[in-house]
């Protein structure tokens, strides 16, 4: 008995010895039912807690491993969203530069070096212009440009926000204040170290315009339902339509938060104010719409560049490059003709705008109170260039519309007697010198004559013919079915 109990022994000690864990316990089970050898069991036990020990040591092992390589990927994930952060940022701030500094005109151009000198200075910021200059992006530009270009550019909308959410938007929130309501941080802890855009301030409540003033001076806020203090270090850029000089003498703006923001104060011009700079910027639309929508390149014909800068744009630059991207999507070519323009660029002021024309012709006086007209329009060349052409177009209309002695009354014998000259108003002057004046009649009989010699002298295109006349293609079908023409 004892040379068996050594025969099974020894093996099963030397398994363990060797660390073999899972062996020795398969020798023991492997032995005859019924055998009864106490020491075995008990070195048995032991083996299985050995061998369980050694798989958790094992999996632990493996655990860290993995965790290991999992940091190391985490590291590189890190520096690489870094470096594109880092290259996005510089994206932003070259794309920002090219599209401010799309100008020739010289108050733009003393405005991007005013930017270029204050860009790394953290001092509050006034930025006033009317709606649609392009306020927002000078505010990201300057951020982008500047040393806060790390940290967050956190823009709100001040107009957007009603006044019983602005606190919480601007300050944050603690959980528990309301039911349902969880906590949050606001926009100026997010801005803190970057920039905090405060578009359309004008609009802003007054009670919510003290507590901002507060935190300017103070240089920390308290979310809404909170008691602890948090301090904030943002850089505030704020932008209005409004005058806020007259907002203050009526009492709808503080005085005093005027005054902490008026540190630094940029004023955008208005688009019809930069006329030379339509071009540059219709072009630059231009290009952006093929590229996002994917269109074949597309270039202005120059009479549509001239009917661009005559117009008032009182959208200004956000208008122009809707104007452009629906031009860009809708011309039946790669070649943006006047007839592609939307009615508003086509058709003139409607009767019962007296009263604008009566304002803008008194602001003209003021300004201008010698009424030097002729210096006016020098000083704008791409304004003259346009008046001139329609001088022009208007001179072809009126040679084209001189008819022969052909029967007056009769559209169709007046129309019979128009020469085609094509589209060049040039030759449709001088092909149709030297015809009588207009034959008389009744008015609707002289305007069914110049509707289809406009017509003939189109070749028939109605858009051609609607441009060419000066109105909509819609307003030309109604006039000839009014005029019963075909």
């Amino acid at each position: 008995m004892e040379d068996k109990l050594n025969a099974l022994f020894q093996p099963f000690c030397e398994y363990v010895a060797a660390g073999r864990y899972r062996e020795a316990h398969a020798l023991i089970r492997a032995l005859p039912p019924g055998t009864d050898f106490p020491d075995l069991k008990l070195q048995a036990a032991l083996a299985a807690m050995l061998a369980s020990v050694e798989d958790r040591e094992k999996q632990l092992a493996t655990l860290v491993a993995e965790l290991a390589v999992l940091r190391a990927s985490q590291e590189k994930g890190v520096r690489l969203l870094e470096e594109e952060n880092s290259s996005l940022r510089k994206n932003m701030r070259k794309t920002l530069g090219r599209v401010v500094g799309l100008t020739r005109n010289a108050a733009m151009q003393t405005l991007i070096g005013q930017i270029e000198r204050i860009a790394d200075v953290p001092v509050n910021m006034l930025i006033t212009g009317e709606t649609g200059t392009g306020k927002g992006l000078i505010a990201r530009y300057i951020h982008y440009a500047g040393a806060r270009a790390k940290r967050p550019f956190v823009g709100l909308n001040c107009a957007a926000i009603p006044a019983s959410l602005l606190e919480s938007e601007l300050f944050g929130i603690e959980k528990g204040v309301a039911s349902g309501v969880s906590a949050r941080i606001g926009h100026f802890e997010q801005a803190s170290g970057g920039t905090l855009f405060l578009d359309e301030i004008g609009d802003m409540p007054m009670e919510s315009q003290a507590k901002i003033l507060s935190a300017l001076e103070n240089g920390y806020i308290s979310r809404v339902g909170g008691r602890k203090p948090v301090e904030i270090d943002p850089r505030i850029i704020a932008a209005t339509h409004r005058d806020l000089e007259e907002a203050c003498e009526q009492g709808t703006f503080r005085q005093d938060l005027f005054f902490r923001l008026n540190v630094i104060r940029l004023h955008i011009p208005s688009l019809r104010e930069r006329r030379e700079d339509i071009p540059l910027l219709a072009q630059h639309f231009l290009h952006s719409a093929g590229v996002r929508y994917r269109l074949q390149p597309m270039r202005f014909a120059p009479e549509t560049l001239d009917m661009l800068e005559a117009y008032s744009w009182p959208g200004n630059v956000r208008e122009l490059e809707h104007i452009v991207e629906r031009c860009a999507l809708l011309a039946a070519t790669s070649r943006i003709e006047p007839q592609d323009l939307p009615p508003q660029l086509l058709e003139p002021a409607p009767e019962n705008s007296g009263r604008k024309r009566k304002a803008s012709a008194s602001r003209l006086q003021r300004s201008d109170p010698a009424g030097n007209l002729a210096e006016r329009l020098q000083a704008h060349p791409g304004l003259l260039s346009a008046v001139s052409r329609r001088i022009a177009a208007y001179t072809a209309r009126s040679a084209l519309f001189e008819v022969s002695g052909a029967d007056a009354t009769d559209p169709q014998s007046a129309a019979g007697a128009a020469v085609s000259a094509g589209t060049d108003s040039a030759k449709a002057k001088a092909s149709l010198s030297g015809r009588s004046p207009a034959p008389s009649g009744s008015l609707r009989t002289m305007e069914a004559a110049y509707v289809m010699k406009a017509l003939e002298h189109c070749g028939r295109n109605k858009s051609r013919t609607a441009a060419f006349l000066g109105i909509t293609r819609e307003g030309l079908r109604k006039k000839m079915k009014r005029l019963g023409l075909t």
